[in-house]
C-alpha cells in the first residue's frame, strides 16, 4: 500500500548524522541523558504501556512531550515540533518512532524491550498509519540496550539465535534440493553467530541478535520459522521435528497431488502467487533428495543433539516455554512462507495431515 497524502513526505537525511545505527549498553536513564546532552528544544518520548515506566527519567523532563503508543503512527504527527525522539518498546513502537524521525528529519534513540532487537535496524518496515499498514523508509537510530530492562526477553533472544541457525539449514536444504543459490560471506558469519553450544552472557545475546538482524536485512535468510508467529523456541521445536521426519522418513508421493487451490484459500493467500514445480522439476527434486538426504539428516541430528544444552541455557534466562503449540500451525506454513523448505515438503504430498 502506498503512503497517502495524509502523511508528510520524508525529509532528506542530514548527511547520515543521526546516530548511524550504533549499539550501546547502559541504563535507560544514562542512554536518555547521553542522547539529550547538548540538544535543545522539546523531545518526543514514545513508549508502549509495558515499557512506559522504564522511560520515566525522560518523561519527567520539562521539555519532554510524552506519548503512550496506541498502535497507530498518525497521531504522532499532531505533536509540536521536536528536536528528537526517544522510544521504548517492541518492534511496532520502534519502527513507528523511526518513521516519525525520518519524516520530521530529527535524530532518534531507541530502548528496545526485546533482546532480538526486531525493528531497531531495518532500513524499511511496516507501520500502521491511519489504520493502514504501509511499508516505509525508517531513520537510522542510536540503540541503547539496558540489560535489566531486557531481562525478561533474554530467553526469546537466545531462542531467536537457535531459529536463525535453523534458517541457515533450511536455506542450504532448499538450495541443494531446488538448485537455488545459498552461502556466501554473510551466511558464514551468521552461521558462526548462531552456533552456540550453551549459555551466553546477556550482552552477547543482544550483540549477536543485532548483527543477525543487520545480516538478514542484507539478504541472509530469516527462515520460515519467523512466519509462524509463535515464540521462537516453539518455532524451532516444531520445525526441527518436521525437518527431521522429512529427511529421515519422507518419500515423495508420486501420484498424490496437493489441492493447491484449497490450501491457498485456507492460508488466506492467492493461488496465483504459489510457485509450483513442473513435472520435470518434481522428478529432479526427488532424485536430489536421495543424494543429499544423508548429509542433511546428519546436520539436523547434530542440531537436535544440542537440544538439552539449549534448554538448560533457556532456563537460566527464564522459564522454558511450554511445548503446547498445536502442530497443525505448520499446515498452512508452506503457503505463508512460499519458497521455504515446508513448501518443498508440501510439493512431495507430505503436508496434508
Amino acid at each position: 500500500m502506498r503512503l497517502d497524502s495524509s502523511v508528510p513526505k520524508i525529509k532528506p537525511a542530514d548527511g547520515g548524522a543521526y546516530g548511524g545505527g550504533g549499539l550501546s549498553f547502559c541504563s535507560v536513564e544514562e542512554g536518555a541523558s547521553r542522547f539529550l546532552r547538548g540538544r535543545a528544544g522539546k523531545v518526543l518520548a514514545l513508549a508502549e504501556d509495558s515499557a512506559f515506566s522504564a522511560m520515566l527519567p525522560a518523561v519527567r523532563l520539562p521539555r519532554a512531550v510524552s506519548v503512550l503508543w496506541e498502535g497507530d503512527a498518525l497521531p504522532l504527527f499532531a505533536m509540536p515540533e521536536v528536536s528528537g525522539v526517544l522510544a521504548a518498546g517492541g518492534k511496532e513502537v520502534l519502527q513507528a518512532a523511526r518513521f516519525f524521525a525520518a519524516v520530521r528529519g530529527v535524530p532518534c534513540a531507541l530502548f528496545p524491550a526485546g533482546a532480538a532487537l526486531d525493528g531497531a535496524f531495518s532500513p524499511r518496515g511496516e507501520v500502521s498509519v491511519n489504520a493502514n499498514r504501509i511499508r516505509v523508509p525508517l531513520s537510522p537510530a542510536e540503540v541503547f540496550c539496558d540489560c535489566a530492562f531486557l531481562r525478561g526477553s533474554l530467553s526469546e533472544g537466545y531462542a531467536r539465535l537457535m531459529l536463525s541457525r535453523l534458517a541457515l539449514f533450511e536455506a542450504r536444504a532448499v538450495g541443494l534440493l531446488c538448485r537455488r543459490p545459498f552461502g556466501g560471506a554473510g551466511y558464514e558469519e551468521a552461521f558462526a553467530l548462531s552456533g552456540m553450544t550453551g549459555e551466553l552472557p546477556p550482552e552477547e545475546i543482544v550483540r549477536r541478535n543485532a548483527r543477525l538482524r543487520v545480516l538478514e536485512d542484507g539478504g541472509v535468510p530469516r527462515g520460515e520459522g519467523i512466519v509462524l508467529g509463535i515464540p521462537a523456541y516453539e518455532s524451532w521445536r516444531l520445525l526441527l521435528g518436521l525437518y527431521l521426519a522429512f529427511f529421515a522418513k519422507g518419500k515423495p508421493r508420486r501420484y498424490a497431488v496437493p489441492d493447491y487451490a484449497a490450501r491457498a484459500k485456507a492460508a488466506g493467500v492467492s493461488y496465483a502467487e504459489l510457485c509450483l514445480p513442473s513435472r520435470q522439476e518434481y522428478a529432479a527434486r526427488a532424485l536430489r533428495l536421495e543424494r543429499v538426504r544423508g548429509e542433511l539428516l546428519a546436520e539436523l541430528r547434530a542440531l537436535a543433539a544440542r537440544k538439552n544444552a539449549y534448554e538448560r541455557a533457556l532456563r537460566t534466562y527464564g522459564v522454558l516455554p511450554a511445548a503446547g503449540t498445536d502442530v497443525h500451525k505448520l499446515k498452512t506454513l508452506p503457503e505463508r512462507a512460499e519458497g521455504g523448505l515446508s513448501s518443498v515438503i508440501r510439493d512431495f504430498g507430505l503436508m496434508d495431515f
